[in-house]
């Protein structure tokens, strides 16, 4: 899940915006929360309450520069910044902050919105080891991996257990995609992988996840496996 905010004086704008955001997560595959704001003060509380991930920021707010408000804020966040304007001039202001991107209204493009999107996940990516990437074809997935119960392959076609039922698809080797995985993931047979922190309980030959499902370990790794499961569980 992506949590994106809009902070906008205008509700207009904001309101096409927000349908061109919905257009271009549906293009990218992926689940999005979002939310919008019409003034700072607004945009700083819902913050606090709820996470962000990527923020649409209208570089003037009712007068006041909103990347003055970005210097102090941006110090205790991971939130990346995508400034707006429909006044060029007026961007000098945003040098000295962080952010991900930069859009003119005006020229605000369905590929361009796809390009900041996409850098912004990417950069996500990169802050937090908990969230990945995934390609398949034409479609990304932005994957919270806490949220993985199980992966299962066959034929390298990887089918990816979420919590909420859904099942994501791609075509690559498991030796491949858990390189970068976290350690909390276990390979309990040549065909899964278990997200350690999903399982409830176990028994000669196989692990019981939360969700009520089950997933193999063989007879012959079973004592190694359960090993590596409970040194995970004794170290947390």
């Amino acid at each position: 899940m992506v949590n994106i905010t809009i902070c906008d004086d205008s509700p207009a704008y904001g309101e096409i915006l927000e349908h061109k955001i919905r257009t271009c997560m549906r293009d990218l595959d992926m689940e999005y929360a979002l939310s919008y704001f019409n003034d700072l003060n607004g945009l700083e509380e819902g913050i606090k309450k709820n996470q962000t991930d990527i923020l649409f920021l209208d570089l003037m707010i009712n007068g006041r520069n909103s990347a003055d408000w970005v210097s102090a804020f941006q110090k205790s966040t991971n939130v990346q910044i995508i400034y707006m304007t429909s006044y060029p001039e007026e961007a000098y202001s945003i040098s000295e902050t962080e952010h991900t991107y930069y859009i003119i209204k005006n020229h605000l493009t369905p590929d361009i919105l796809k390009s900041a999107i996409v850098k912004a996940l990417q950069k996500l990516s990169k802050k937090d080891p908990n969230l990945k990437i995934i390609r398949f074809g034409s479609k990304s997935y932005t994957v919270n991996l806490q949220n993985i119960v199980y992966i299962e392959t066959f034929n390298n076609n990887i089918s990816i257990h979420m919590i909420n039922a859904q099942v994501l698809k791609i075509y690559m080797p498991l030796s491949r995609f858990s390189e970068n995985l976290p350690p909390y993931f276990l390979q309990c047979h040549k065909s899964f992988m278990v997200n350690m922190n999903h399982i409830t309980s176990y028994e000669p030959h196989k692990f019981t996840l939360f969700t009520g499902g089950t997933v193999p370990i063989p007879v012959k790794k079973y004592k190694y496996v359960i090993q590596k499961y409970t040194d995970y569980i004794n170290n947390i």
